[in-house]
């Protein structure tokens, strides 16, 4: 994504330093926001002319979009950094508590303003299929008072949260989480909130981990830029994990419906009656003669994910841009959840994100024919969502 306008990074800049803790350094800032808008990495690192010398572009932006916030009474400066006023902290507007409101509906599906903990109360029992979403990721860092923010304390919230949840699903029903990484404070190392995630779902609420995926993103920026960009020794982290969990050791799943195209070495062997002799591979497993013979219609994918997250231009940002919304800055590409709804549901099921968000993955459920509940906090985002249903009412 190039650098979005001063007017479109007010919000994500103020839910970035709201979400990092009590106060934020520039230095942090300028990762943060980057990492959360997507911004490529050569937009990060650009530079353009400033008097005699030049400037980095993106980090400028930055510098007067906290001006501008400053101006307007939504942050303040601390002694070492920002802080985001109690006016700032109310710019984004969130579902008044335990008072779900619907925002919007097509013929399949709906939109509901409110908190991920409060909607399942009002959701039909054993009424959804699949669960797809990307929670907040945890941000770990110091505090101004010592200490950080623990992965013990997120791990509970999320687990907390998907209890609320169970009983929406049916018993063969998936959950799947898109989660980050998260490092930790002032080392190249990893939280391992994730795994304590797994085991937590597992031992406390009787969950069954069905699958690990990844999502690759190619265009992921290079960050923490002080271990991948400044020190160099970490790589960039372009996976993210994607975790499948269900009640049941078998919930409903048809990998023929996300099958690839063949490549042409496989066409090609297909097409020529399969293998022509008996061979034993170095692993010890031995192909029959005439194995690959038969065409099942495509390759079962792998549990790697290819998808680019680039956008800067599409409907949605220009629709967000053209009625003055602010644009969701954590959004991620149709193939992520179009993977999951087709693998995981049939035409008719009802699929569920409880972080809606820009409305991806709502979006993708009514091309693919599947009923859909969104679910969104904030109302402005909310109304952002609904630009991408032009028929919702």
């Amino acid at each position: 994504m190039s650098v979005p306008s001063q007017a479109q990074m007010l919000l994500p800049l103020l839910e970035v330093m709201a979400t990092a803790g009590e106060h934020i350094r520039p230095g942090q800032c300028y990762e943060l926001i980057a990492d959360k808008l997507g911004v490529s990495a050569e937009e990060r690192t650009k530079r353009v002319p400033n008097g005699a010398s030049t400037v980095n572009a993106f980090e400028r932006t930055v510098r007067w979009v906290q001006q501008r916030a400053k101006l307007l009474g939504l942050i303040e400066r601390v002694k070492d950094g920002w802080s985001v006023t109690p006016e700032g902290k109310q710019r984004l507007t969130p579902a008044p508590a335990r008072q779900p409101r619907v925002a919007f509906v097509t013929d399949r599906g709906m939109a509901i303003w409110g908190d991920a903990f409060d909607v399942p109360t009002i959701l039909e029992a054993g009424s959804v299929r699949a669960i797809i979403s990307s929670p907040p990721y945890p941000i770990l860092r110091k505090k101004s008072y010592g200490g950080i923010t623990d992965e013990k304390t997120y791990v509970d919230w999320l687990t907390r949260l998907i209890e609320g949840w169970l009983p929406t699903l049916k018993p063969d029903g998936s959950i799947v989480l898109n989660l980050g990484d998260a490092w930790r404070p002032g080392t190249p190392t990893l939280s391992t909130y994730i795994e304590r995630l797994v085991i937590a779902l597992e031992d406390r609420l009787g969950l069954h981990l069905c699958q690990r995926l990844a999502w690759e993103n190619p265009s992921k920026l290079p960050a923490p830029a002080q271990w991948v960009n400044i020190e160099r020794c970490r790589v960039k982290p372009s996976l993210e994990p994607v975790l499948w969990f269900s009640p049941s050791t078998r919930p409903y799943a048809n990998n023929r419906s996300v099958l690839q195209p063949y490549s042409e070495s496989m066409r090609k062997r297909i097409a020529d009656g399969g293998e022509q002799l008996s061979v034993e591979r170095p692993s010890g497993y031995a192909l029959a003669q005439g194995a690959f013979a038969q065409d099942n219609g495509g390759a079962i994918p792998g549990n790697l994910i290819r998808a680019a997250n680039t956008e800067s231009n599409s409907r949605y940002i220009v629709d967000c841009k053209r009625h003055g919304l602010p644009v969701h800055p954590a959004r991620f590409p149709a193939a992520l959840p179009e993977f999951f709804v087709r693998l995981l549901s049939e035409v008719g099921d009802l699929i569920v994100d409880f972080f809606g968000g820009s409305g991806k993955t709502a979006e993708v459920a009514e091309a693919l024919d599947r009923r859909w509940i969104l679910v969104e906090l904030y109302r402005e985002f909310i109304e952002g969502a609904k630009l991408r249903f032009p028929n919702a009412t």
